[in-house]
């Protein structure tokens, strides 16, 4: 019995020591295209561009796009819970950043680590919105938008 409660306790500690996986739809790709907004071409060059720019800065990307947000959720809130879930951004550093598009919703967010908001701050990802996301994706040019959008952020968050 001593043995039972000691190995219980034991798993108890070890389970948690780990962090939760709080959704686990979602997966450690820098492009989750859940939406299917973009074709395996496009997805792949997004994740080559990302990966490249990582290397170079340390700066941490991911693109998600989804059918549709849940009931009753705000897509910045939304975007800022996947961010953390998932660990966009290094630790020591909150240098991540999260593009998250609800096709159907019409909505889109930047999810900015604490590091990554003092460069790319709320004006400047509204701009990046407004400017270059909506104009293209009003046109279905979900892939054109993105890539303009991750040029200037290249150019501003270097």
């Amino acid at each position: 019995m001593k043995y039972f409660i000691f190995v219980l306790a034991l798993v108890f500690c070890i389970s948690c020591k780990t962090k939760p996986q709080q959704n686990s739809k979602h997966n450690q790709a820098v492009v989750q295209d859940y939406a299917d907004i973009f074709s395996k071409v496009e997805e792949d060059s997004l994740t080559n561009f990302i990966l490249n720019y990582e290397k170079l800065t340390t700066n941490e990307i991911c693109v998600m796009s989804i059918d549709s947000l849940p009931e009753n959720t705000k897509a910045l809130k939304y975007a800022t819970d996947i961010g953390q879930n998932l660990g966009v951004g290094k630790a020591d550093k909150n240098n991540g950043l999260l593009l998250l598009i609800a096709k159907s919703d019409r909505q889109v967010a930047f999810a900015t680590g604490y590091g990554t908001e003092t460069v790319l701050t709320d004006s400047v990802c509204y701009h990046l919105i407004e400017s270059t996301l909506i104009p293209n994706f009003k046109n279905q040019l979900y892939y054109q938008g993105v890539r303009q959008v991750l040029d200037s952020v290249k150019t501003k968050w270097y």
